[in-house]
């Protein structure tokens, strides 16, 4: 496979690669082992990484990270080289199952709650007929700080042998926890996807496909869930000008060590 080009973004190596290229590499790794990460990244992982070491280390570890967000995609225009556009976590669930019908490999669904797990896999197997599930699970509350939650978590993967694994935990713990176990996974690849099971199982919608385009699905997301996400797109907004401060001085940092 031809090396990922990346481009540094908000203190983050960025996949310079367009959503096709990008199924197409996470469907070869699919058979490998051990596990290849996959993240999603939008800013509010930009502003957990600035005080969480685990989440920081979990990233640097990671064998393709994607701009999820229009942010990246506006930047990457001035600083280069530019991003083709947004890949988010959701938006890689459908066409992956699709392609993991067609090669005849199989997906794991991890996160959320049992309900939510088993509605998100009728509406995919509905899509892609012969899908093979090997599994899923719904860790309990709490499973950040329970250990012994994330070890049994990471055995009931391991017995499934899936080829892909949707990690949908929510971050940082979706990507810490993939990075912390992913030699123990027997899995192809782990994507960590947020809310992507939610939106499947129909109890979150999407935001339309214009809000999408022109960087609103944040204002959508929190009109939805106003208590819960209202904080911490408020604390994104008020923090951006030291976000782009911060882009700024990596950017030169990187410049003067090349």
């Amino acid at each position: 496979m031809r090396e990922i080009t990346t481009t540094r973004l908000f203190g983050i190596d960025v996949a310079v690669i367009d959503f096709q290229t990008a199924i197409e590499r996470i469907v070869g790794w699919a058979r490998t082992r051990p596990a290849r990460l996959v993240f999603t990244c939008n800013l509010d992982h930009v502003l957990k990484r600035r005080t969480d070491a685990t989440f920081r280390a979990a990233y640097a570890g990671a064998d393709l990270v994607v701009g999820d967000g229009m942010p990246f995609v506006w930047l990457s225009r001035l600083s280069g080289p530019r991003l083709p556009h947004r890949i988010s976590g959701s938006e890689l669930i459908v066409p992956l199952c699709e392609a993991a019908t067609r090669e005849g490999l199989s997906v794991f669904l991890l996160g959320s709650t049992e309900d939510r797990l088993a509605r998100a896999e009728a509406a995919l197997t509905a899509i892609a007929p012969g899908l093979r599930v090997a599994g899923r699970h719904a860790p309990p509350f709490g499973f950040r700080a329970d250990a012994a939650a994330q070890a049994e978590a990471a055995e009931i993967v391991a017995r499934a042998r899936a080829d892909i694994l949707f990690v949908a935990l929510g971050p940082p713990t979706q990507e810490i926890w993939s990075a912390a176990f992913r030699d123990r996974l027997d899995c192809g690849v782990a994507i960590c996807i947020g809310a992507g099971l939610d939106f499947l199982a129909g109890d979150v919608r999407r935001a339309p496909p214009w809000m999408q385009r022109t960087g609103l699905e944040w204002l959508w997301r929190t009109l939805q869930e106003p208590r819960r996400l209202a904080p911490r797109y408020g604390r994104i907004i008020a923090l951006l000008p030291v976000i782009l401060r911060d882009h700024v001085r990596d950017r030169r940092q990187k410049e003067r060590v090349k």
